[in-house]
C-alpha cells in the first residue's frame, strides 16, 4: 500500500480526536490492563463485577517455570499458617471499607496456605457486587488528590531505581516484565488505587516507572470524575435548567450533551453469551437458582422415551440426567479493560432504567433516588462526622425549632423535664424502668402537642404532675 507524503506541520486534530486523546494514555501508562467480565441483572438493579485474577503470583507461576525464570524471593519462602491467615486478614480489612454499599465475594485459594496467598491487589479474582449508580458515586466523590498527595514522595523514590527496556525473545516474556512492574507499583499507589472500587478493579498498565506517568494518571482520574458529574448533572438531574431539559428524558439529554461536546453517543462494547451451570446471578431462572435447594445426588431415572431421544441424538444419557439434576443459567457479560469504559457501561445502564439522581441540601453530593423517595438528604456520612446527613439535617431542624416562641414550644419543655427526670435516674433516686414508661408516654404527649391536639400549657402541666416532686408526697402517675 503506497502511504501518501503530506506535510503535516500545520495540521491541527478535530475537537473530538482532541478529546479522544485525553483517554488514550501517555508513552510510559495504559489505562487498558485488566480484561474483566461484567454482568447486569436488570430485574436486580445490579452489576456483578468479576476482577481478572491474571496478575497475581498465582496465575503466573506456570509461566514463570515454562520460561524458567527466577521466581521472586518473596514466593520462594515456605511461610506459616499465622503469615497467611494475617495476609487474609490484611485483605479483608481492604476489602471490607466498602462492604457497606458494595458485596465483595472473595475467591477460594488455588494453593491454600501457600505464599502465593500474598496478594498484590485485594480484588484480583473477586467478584464485586455494585448497585446500579453506587459505582459511578463512589468513583466521582473519591479524594483522589490527598491520596496523590500522600503516595508522591514514595513514587518518586521509585523512579530513581534503574528501569531501562527489557529486552525479550517471547511474548510470554514481556508478560512477566508487566506483571513484576505491576506488583512493585501497585503497592505504592495503593492508596490511590483503594480510593475507590472500580480504581481498584482498574489499575492501568505501567510501561516505565516515570513522573509522566504518575501525573498523567493523576490528570486521567481527574478528568474523569469531572465528566461523571457532569453527566450525572445534565441528564439525571430534574432540578438542572428544568425549564429548558425539565420535558427531555435522560437519554435525551445524553444525545444533546453529545453534541453541546461534539463527541458521538455511540458505546461499542463486547458482549459474551453463554448458557453456564456455575456462575449465577441471582435466584430466580433463567439467570439463577436457589442452589440450597437443588440436589445434585437425586437419582434420575430415564424413561424409555428419553433413552430414545439420546440414542437418536448420539446423546450420552448422563449428559441428560445432568441437565435434569443441575439447572442451566443465562450468563451474560461485558467486557471491559479500562476505568472510563466501565464507568460507560454503568452510566448507559442508569439511561437504561430511568434511575433519578438527587443533589444533598447539607452536603452537595448526588444520591440515588429510591422508590418515592423525594428526600433532600442523604444517606452519606458526612465529612469529619459519624452521622449521616439526614441524621445531622434532623438534628439541626430540631434546634432550629428550640428558638420557635422565645424557645418555649412542645420540644424545649419536654427537653426540660427529661433532663430533670434523667438526673433522678443517675441520682439513684427514680428507677430507670420507671423513666422509660415516663418517656414514653412523655413522648406521645410531645408529639400530640405538636400536631396541635394538645395544647402547650396542658403538656406543661402534665409533666410537671406526671412526677412527684422531691418535696412532696402526692401520688404521680409515675411516682
Amino acid at each position: 500500500m503506497v502511504r501518501p507524503n503530506f506535510d503535516l506541520s500545520e495540521y491541527q486534530d478535530s475537537e473530538h480526536a482532541n478529546y479522544r486523546s485525553q483517554w488514550r494514555g501517555c508513552e510510559d501508562l495504559s489505562p487498558s490492563f485488566f480484561e474483566n467480565s461484567v454482568s447486569y441483572l436488570e430485574k436486580e438493579k445490579r452489576l456483578y463485577l468479576e476482577v481478572s485474577p491474571v496478575y497475581e503470583f498465582e496465575c503466573m507461576f506456570d509461566l514463570y517455570e515454562d520460561l524458567e525464570y527466577p521466581i521472586p524471593e518473596v514466593y520462594q519462602r515456605e511461610v506459616t499458617e499465622a503469615e497467611v491467615e494475617a495476609w487474609r486478614a490484611e485483605l479483608q480489612i481492604v476489602r471490607e471499607k466498602f462492604g457497606s454499599v458494595f458485596q465483595v465475594q472473595p475467591p477460594n485459594p488455588l494453593y491454600p496456605y501457600d505464599s502465593t496467598e500474598h496478594k498484590t491487589n485485594a480484588f484480583s479474582g473477586t467478584t464485586v457486587v455494585v448497585p446500579l449508580g453506587e459505582g459511578i458515586l463512589n468513583f466521582c466523590y473519591a479524594d483522589f488528590k490527598s491520596a496523590f498527595d500522600r503516595c508522591a514522595a514514595v513514587y518518586q523514590e521509585l523512579t530513581r531505581t534503574a528501569d531501562d527496556p527489557k529486552k525479550i525473545h517471547r511474548i510470554e516474556e514481556g508478560v512477566i516484565h508487566l506483571y513484576e512492574l505491576y506488583a512493585e507499583v501497585f503497592p505504592t499507589l495503593s492508596e490511590v488505587f483503594y480510593s475507590s472500587i472500580y480504581t481498584a478493579a482498574f489499575p492501568p498498565q505501567f510501561t516505565r516507572k516515570a513522573e509522566k506517568a504518575f501525573t498523567y494518571y493523576q490528570q486521567y482520574l481527574s478528568l474523569l470524575q469531572s465528566e461523571f458529574l457532569e453527566l450525572i448533572e445534565f441528564c439525571l438531574d430534574k432540578n438542572y435548567r428544568p425549564k429548558v431539559l425539565g420535558r427531555l428524558y435522560p437519554s435525551e439529554r445524553y444525545s444533546l450533551w453529545c453534541k453541546i461536546k461534539g463527541v458521538p453517543s455511540c458505546h461499542k462494547r463486547q458482549e459474551t453469551f453463554q448458557p453456564d451451570s456455575c456462575n449465577p446471578h441471582g435466584t430466580e431462572m433463567p439467570f439463577g437458582a436457589d442452589l440450597d435447594k437443588i440436589d445434585v445426588d437425586q437419582e434420575i431415572i430415564l424413561s424409555p422415551e428419553q433413552k430414545a431421544f439420546c440414542e437418536e441424538h448420539g446423546l450420552p444419557e448422563y449428559e441428560l440426567e445432568l441437565c435434569y439434576k443441575i439447572p442451566c443459567f443465562i450468563s451474560s457479560s461485558y467486557t471491559c479493560n479500562n476505568l472510563r469504559d466501565m464507568l460507560y457501561l454503568e452510566f448507559t445502564k442508569i439511561l437504561e432504567a430511568g434511575q433519578e439522581f438527587q443533589k444533598c441540601r447539607r452536603c452537595g453530593k448526588y444520591f440515588i433516588v429510591k422508590g418515592n423517595y423525594h428526600g433532600a438528604y442523604c444517606d452519606r456520612i458526612a465529612d469529619g462526622e459519624h452521622r449521616t446527613c439526614q441524621q445531622l439535617a434532623a438534628q439541626e431542624a430540631y434546634l432550629e425549632k428550640l428558638k420557635d416562641n422565645d424557645g418555649r414550644n412542645p420540644l424545649s419543655v419536654y427537653q426540660k423535664y427529661y433532663k430533670r427526670y434523667f438526673a433522678r435516674v443517675q441520682s439513684g433516686a427514680l428507677k430507670r424502668d420507671k423513666f422509660k414508661l415516663w418517656q414514653y408516654e412523655a413522648v406521645r404527649k410531645r408529639d400530640d402537642c405538636l400536631a396541635g391536639n394538645l395544647t402547650l400549657d396542658e403538656l406543661a402541666e402534665w409533666l410537671e404532675k406526671s412526677m412527684p416532686n422531691r418535696s412532696s408526697r402526692k401520688k404521680a402517675p409515675f411516682g
